[in-house]
């Protein structure tokens, strides 16, 4: 009996010491990869200002408003000036009075320009590359085509003079369908492999496997792609209804092939999201290349321009914006009928 008492206290001290070596195995390996994803978050310039910028807007009163989500009630915070119905407002090259044409923006966090100060958003940017051009900017954070379809009716209503209407949108929508937002029950596994998961950082990417399959076969992109020429096609439309010009343009992303530098702090991610997207684009340029109303923009930067991105969500540098706006002014300005001669 002694013995046996021995034996089972024996194995008992042998069992702690090996799960007190595998906590501190874990622990070893949360610290380390913490350091390395402080390393990388050094290295990345923008890094800083991205956390800025998500703060102060964090201050900005908003109200979720069904089937348009998210909208910014008015406010003013540093680099943020909010106006009635959302608008993001910003200092006009011409005086809204005394403009020539009225520009409806509508669009994503891209064209609300959620990294950018109010004077250096996408908006700005066109103003001053369309003198006496006036942008009014209602795009919003996170907002998918079916929202901006929904704040064009609303402009509408309310009697808002627009000339031409401007969506910057399509590839958000892309991203929700390709790479949608999904938190798997936790599996059991063991802990030897979770401590080299946690040092690879491959552990937060366990929702990957099962969300990429909607675009990597050549039927899923069709879906999706089906879905997303179906969207376009409602905001064009509502434009077309009450007889206004429109251009929906699908902008760089920098995970789009020779979009950007690519120099981002999480590899991984850019890598994922290039492999998942870029098939996607690939197959929606033949699309719409000869559809009216849109404009494919996606190729234009090129990997000669580094510095257009912040981040893998494709906001745009204050740079970006610049680069940008003449392409979308171009694009604006082709629309327009050509001026009557003088006589």
């Amino acid at each position: 009996m002694k013995k046996l008492a021995a034996l089972i206290f024996g194995l008992f001290l042998l069992v702690a010491l090996i799960d007190g070596v595998l906590d501190i195995g874990l622990g070893l390996a949360y610290g380390l990869r913490g350091r390395m994803v402080e390393a990388a978050r050094n290295a990345d310039p923008y890094a800083g200002l991205r956390a800025d910028y998500e703060a102060r807007k964090q201050d900005l009163p908003i109200r979720y408003v069904p089937g348009i989500g998210g909208v910014f009630q008015p406010g003013t915070v540093p680099g943020f000036t909010i106006g009635a119905g959302g608008e993001r407002l910003h200092s006009h090259v011409t005086a809204p009075d005394k403009a020539a044409r009225h520009v409806l923006l509508l669009g994503a966090s891209q064209a609300f320009g959620s990294l950018n100060q109010d004077d250096a958003s996408l908006a700005a940017a066109l103003e001053r590359a369309m003198p006496g051009t006036v942008v009014r900017n209602f795009a919003s954070v996170g907002q998918r085509l079916p929202g901006n379809t929904m704040v064009l009716e609303q402009r509408i209503a309310a009697g808002d003079r627009i000339d031409q209407v401007l969506i910057v949108n399509g590839t958000l929508d892309l991203i929700m369908y390709c790479l949608p937002q999904a938190y798997p029950a936790p599996r059991p596994r063991p802990v030897l492999a979770e401590i080299a998961a946690r040092l690879t950082g491959r552990a937060s990417e366990g929702p990957a496997a099962a969300t990429e399959d909607a675009c990597t076969t050549p039927e899923g992109r069709a879906a999706v792609l089906n879905r997303l020429m179906a969207d376009m096609d409602e905001v064009l439309s509502a434009a077309r209804r009450h007889n206004l010009p429109a251009i929906l343009a699908i902008v760089p992303m920098p995970y789009v092939a020779d979009a950007g530098d690519g120099t981002f702090a999480d590899l991984a991610q850019f890598q994922r999201y290039r492999r998942v997207i870029d098939p996607v684009i690939t197959a929606l340029r033949p699309r719409i290349a000869d559809m009216d109303g849109i404009v494919d923009l996606t190729r234009d930067f090129g990997t000669a321009r580094p510095g257009m991105f912040i981040d893998l969500h494709g906001h745009f540098t204050d740079a970006g914006n610049q680069a940008l706006a003449p392409l979308l002014a171009g694009a604006l300005n082709r629309q327009l009928p050509p001026a009557p001669r003088p006589d």
